[in-house]
């Protein structure tokens, strides 16, 4: 290990990148991805859009293809379109079942702020061990493993590969305790600060 990698490794037994990414999410207004994820539950695809301060829109690309979500944060409510936007649609609440994934994801607490926070409150009660220098398609990253306490079927391991460019996250693995993969998710094709078409969280 060089003196150099070993000056950065003993920096990062504080959770500096983590605070650093969350700090910076916090000055953003907002932000749109594609989004893959996988695990036991199922497998997931849409395009996400969020802009402050707690707007959220999914545009599922499968398993239910052109189903649309909308949270509204002044409603606190989440308007359902199943069959797209030229259907009819519901206004539910986030914690109706038909908006929550099988692993237990909310629209309203599905922002990259909501997943930095939680990595950052494990790594508080565990640690945090910053792997070998790494790049993720070409892109330096930091490559990040967090333990912590977790109950059955609780997350208790993120494995995360935070962009250093951008200082957002570009795939989290999720574990339970005894090391079983709960969830992967890619985010893809990452617009920091778009501009958003005026009626996209209001179609």
């Amino acid at each position: 290990m060089s003196g150099l990698w070993l000056l950065m490794a003993l920096t990062l037994t504080s959770p500096a990148p983590l605070q650093e990414a969350l700090e910076r999410f916090e000055r953003l207004d907002g932000y749109r991805l594609k989004l893959r994820s996988e695990g036991p539950g199922g497998n997931l695809q849409l395009r996400y859009a969020y802009r402050k301060p707690g707007w959220v829109r999914m545009d599922v690309l499968s398993p239910h293809a052109g189903a649309v979500l909308i949270y509204r944060p002044d409603s606190n409510r989440v308007r359902l379109w199943p069959f797209g936007l030229s259907w009819p649609s519901v206004s539910l609440r986030p914690g109706h079942s038909l908006v929550v994934s099988p692993r237990g994801h909310r629209v309203d607490k599905s922002d990259v702020g909501v997943l930095l926070r939680r990595v950052l409150q494990l790594q508080q009660a565990g640690d945090l061990a910053l792997q070998q220098p790494a790049n993720y398609r070409d892109r330096p990253v930091w490559h990040l493993v967090i333990n912590g306490p977790a109950g059955p079927n609780e997350v208790g391991r993120y494995e995360l590969w935070l962009d250093r460019e951008l200082w957002f996250p570009l795939k989290v693995v999720s574990s339970d305790s005894r090391g079983n993969r709960l969830e992967t998710v890619w985010l893809e094709q990452i617009e920091l600060e778009p501009v958003f078409p005026d009626n996209l969280f209001s179609p």
